[in-house]
């Protein structure tokens, strides 16, 4: 079953027992009008799916056919990693993938090195299985300097997760989207950064800006969008690599490459969780969305995230990427990059001009 039919069936039995905290400065962010946060695009239908509408889903669909022939329960590879493996070289921005929208960002610049990790969620949502491990222990995990959280869902804000990385990084800055101050003060989450829309946060070698999305947010049965969302682009060693965090497609893409002004060398893009398009068109960009997207962000390189993880929608754990996959050309020789190992199998596809890499779970790529 997926994570947003769990959800309902919890909201619907705690929702009027707790509610969480709501920032009374969110009226305030140029983002909020209207009793609540809005994107750049119209979006009558993302106001949240109640519990009613999800149950309409799962109980009477319709579901949309096979993308691929042949599809199985297969889940996706899992590569193994230890703590030396997620550490950039000298010069270089090391990206690894640990499943879900949890993307680990090194910069190591004259010896410094910085460590970044996106929408961590170490376990599982509350009555949702995870189907794949961590590429690695997360006690083995090197020092973390940033955290980054796209949104208020719980597959992507995860507080015993933000907690237990706040308790082995003293100085650990986590930057949330605008309006989850009181939040973040009512879960203990210690010092965080309430972000508006271009907002710029650095630290040595680094530089995270917030972005657009086009999503919604909502924690429990009264907060639908009280909290912003967003995601981030991040500069380092000469290079862009852009995170989109949980989104729809929209005009916002075109955006942020206007914001940007230059090419984005890595972008991170969800493609799971994408059907039945009826249902998650709104909020979720499958793969044909994925490579609209990067040509609107001028992108040179695209790795899906958000595929493989948690049981989210109809598509079947490697749909995604399978679906992603027959959309490409591949080289006649592998043609493989970062700290991939050669022996996977997992070689950088093409469309249009755009290089992509239908990577597995703790596959790694370096930028230099």
């Amino acid at each position: 079953m997926s994570l947003i039919f769990h959800s309902a069936t919890l909201l619907l039995a705690i929702s009027f027992f707790y509610c969480f905290p709501l920032d009374p400065d969110r009226v305030k962010s140029p983002s909020y009008k209207e009793g609540r946060y809005h994107n750049l695009d119209p979006d009558e239908e993302l106001q949240g799916k109640s519990p009613l509408a999800i149950l309409r889903w799962k109980l009477w669909g319709p579901k949309d056919p096979p993308a691929v022939e042949g599809l199985t329960e297969e889940l996706p590879t899992v590569l193994e990693r230890n703590s030396k493996d997620l550490i950039a070289p000298e010069g270089k921005v090391r990206v690894v993938w640990f499943g879900h929208a949890t993307v680990w960002i090194s910069s190591t610049k004259n010896g410094k090195t910085v460590n970044v990790l996106t929408d961590p969620i170490f376990e599982a949502p509350i009555l949702v299985t995870r189907l794949v491990k961590l590429p690695i222990p997360k006690e083995d995990l090197p020092p973390v300097d940033f955290v980054v959280v796209s949104h208020a869902h719980r597959d992507h804000l995860d507080r015993d997760t933000l907690r237990y990385l706040r308790s082995k990084n003293p100085n650990l800055q986590i930057l949330l989207p605008s309006g989850m101050k009181s939040f973040s003060e009512e879960e203990n989450l210690g010092a965080t950064v309430s972000q508006e829309l271009g907002q710029v946060t650095a630290k040595e070698s680094v530089k995270i800006t917030f972005l657009p999305a086009h999503h919604w947010s909502r924690m429990g049965i009264s907060d639908t969008n009280q909290y912003f969302w967003g995601s981030y682009s991040f500069e380092a060693q000469g290079k862009i690599i852009y995170f989109a965090g949980d989104t729809g497609y929209s005009s916002h893409f075109k955006n942020i490459s206007e914001r940007l002004g230059k090419p984005v060398d890595l972008a991170l893009l969800p493609i799971g969780a994408y059907k039945p398009r009826w249902f998650m068109k709104y909020a979720h960009i499958g793969p044909g969305e994925a490579l609209m997207a990067t040509k609107d962000l001028n992108a040179k390189s695209f790795a899906p995230i958000h595929w493989g993880t948690f049981p989210l929608g109809d598509d079947l754990p490697k749909e995604p990427v399978l679906d992603l996959k027959q959309r490409l050309s591949f080289p006649s020789s592998p043609d493989t990059k970062g700290i991939n190992p050669p022996s996977d199998g997992i070689s950088w596809g093409n469309k249009d001009g755009v290089k992509i890499v239908p990577w597995t779970i703790g596959s790694g790529i370096d930028l230099e």
